[in-house]
């Protein structure tokens, strides 16, 4: 299809076709935290770095505007997490296909965290909106997380994945096993492009574990990193998103 294979273009570049996402939507589980706080310095600083592409909620987004460049490419978050509600386990749905087409989106993302309340509730409502936007031509990427207690085990994040796939998502955003060799197994048996997850440090990590990490994703078949935390989180976000970057494309 024309349209979807334009905007995928535009979220998979170079001579790789990878795609170096920055995610900026966690405002709404974690509130206006050191990072988020001015939404257009971080998406200019993320930008500057290397990062072609932003995921972000619409009013993040809106917000933002003025540092987005015409090629950047715009990931609309459509669920996002009520960190303030007791009911806050899922993503609540918040904008439609109508809200991405108006936005010039690339792509729309709701994410599913299987072993939590109401996984079967968001996981239909994902189905639906796969299903919506196929006659539009607009990807699809759904961030598929296993259960906590087996969140970077390799079966269960192929398992998480495959689900995706299986409802026709365009595009899986999931966690990294950890390893190369596990993480092929992976990509082999979900046939369709993978972005990895940064998702927080743990321990001591510098930035050079981020880096590592995404080399080692890149080499066992992901398509993409999405790392968020780590560099918003950080004291140079633009710094880390350019060593990531730099690590990315040859």
């Amino acid at each position: 299809m024309f349209g979807k294979n334009r905007r995928l273009n535009r979220l998979f570049v170079g001579n790789e076709k990878l795609c170096l996402l920055s995610p900026l939507d966690h405002g709404g589980w974690l509130g206006p935290v050191k990072g988020l706080d001015n939404p257009e310095w971080i998406v200019g600083e993320v930008v500057a770095g290397g990062a072609n592409a932003v995921l972000a909620s619409p009013g993040f987004l809106q917000a933002a505007q003025k540092s987005l460049k015409p090629e950047t490419g715009l990931v609309l978050r459509v669920s996002l997490t009520a960190g303030l509600s007791k009911q806050g386990t899922q993503e609540t749905p918040i904008a439609t296909l109508d809200s991405a087409i108006r936005m010039d989106a690339d792509a729309v993302v709701v994410s599913v965290f299987f072993g939590r309340e109401g996984d079967i509730e968001i996981y239909q409502w994902l189905a639906a909106l796969v299903e919506e936007c196929h006659p539009y031509g607009m990807p699809v990427i759904a961030e598929m997380m296993p259960p906590e207690n087996v969140s970077y085990d390799p079966i269960a994040i192929a398992h998480a994945a495959r689900i995706g796939m299986e409802i026709g998502a365009d595009v899986i955003k999931t966690n990294f096993s950890g390893d190369v060799e596990s993480f092929r197994s992976v990509v082999k048996s979900v046939p369709i492009p993978i972005i990895v997850a940064g998702g927080p440090k743990t321990g001591n990590e510098g930035d050079d574990a981020t880096v590592k990490m995404a080399k080692a994703a890149i080499e066992a078949g992901a398509k993409g990193v999405a790392i968020g935390r780590r560099v918003w989180q950080s004291d140079n976000p633009r710094e880390v998103t350019r060593q990531v970057a730099s690590a990315f494309w040859k």
